[in-house]
């Protein structure tokens, strides 16, 4: 992996999550490449040793730069997938490794504009990757090689965790763990607002819930006990930890869950079939 040349297409702000993620793992920058929409972007990048080029300044930027690559990774829109595949399938290598980060994008899709690659591979992670603690699932086609299987794994696996799924399994995992810091930071934004309602300032607020959520993250990190032991051992029966419990558990929290990861699966359906 230490060797291979990775380029980015787009970077948008996964892009730029596993971008900065992979810079942070000690990547050679001189074996990263990247694409930008602004001149300013590229500046950025080049700034820091990468070599970028944005769009605005040479149209086939995308071209000249995913040519000599062994890694090419998509940041941009769904909606703009298929164009930037026909962009560039002519300059590319017959056997690089095209990983995808887009939310519906099927690897069928990637295969009717690269018939001629086999080593396609469908990917969702997380912006906690911008910290090298990222989740990413990985799912490849059926032709994708094992090494072309492993690259993919190791790129991601430097910004946090890569999982090999399936194809069938990426919607919802892209809805529990590339959806999930946005479920964690609105959660956290209800529980902040709640402590202000009851009299506590901003900052006492933060303070309790990020301190909180920060605090029980390290103890489960630290133990062996599984989520529902460590649950208990805060809930006390009759005591008012278990009347919260109690009182999530009627107002169907789990149902409501389940209700917003089906409302995404139907939206990932949507944007494959457009």
């Amino acid at each position: 992996m230490e060797k291979l040349r990775v380029c980015f297409l787009g970077t948008g702000s996964m892009g730029s999550a596993v971008l900065k993620g992979l810079i942070a793992s000690g990547h050679p920058l001189e074996l990263i490449s990247a694409t930008t929409r602004s001149v300013l972007s590229a500046d950025a990048l080049r700034a820091r040793g990468i070599s970028a080029m944005a769009i605005e300044e040479a149209s086939d930027a995308n071209s000249l730069l995913a040519g000599d690559a062994d890694l090419i990774v998509l940041g941009v829109k769904p909606y703009q997938i298929k164009d930037l595949l026909a962009e560039i399938k002519d300059e590319i290598a017959p056997n690089a490794v095209v990983i995808s980060m887009a939310a519906g994008i099927k690897l069928s899709t990637m295969a009717e504009v690269l018939p001629g690659n086999p080593n396609l591979i469908r990917t969702m992670p997380n912006t906690p990757a911008v910290v090298g603690m990222g989740v990413t699932g990985v799912a490849p086609s059926a032709t994708a090689s094992a090494d072309a299987i492993a690259v993919t794994m190791e790129l991601f696996d430097s910004v946090g965790a890569a999982l090999e799924i399936t194809e069938e399994q990426i919607d919802a995992l892209s809805a529990i763990s590339g959806s999930g810091p946005a479920w964690v930071f609105y959660i956290m934004e209800q529980w902040e607002q709640i402590a202000k309602n009851h009299g506590f300032s901003k900052e006492q607020a933060a303070v309790m819930v990020r301190g909180t959520l920060a605090g029980s993250i390290d103890l489960l990190a630290q133990s062996d006990e599984e989520l529902e032991t460590l649950r208990s051992n805060v809930t006390s029966p009759g005591g008012t930890t278990e009347r919260i419990i109690d009182t999530l558990d009627k107002a169907g929290l789990q149902q409501t869950f389940e209700a917003g990861l089906q409302a995404a699966l139907q939206r990932a359906g949507e944007i494959g079939a457009s």
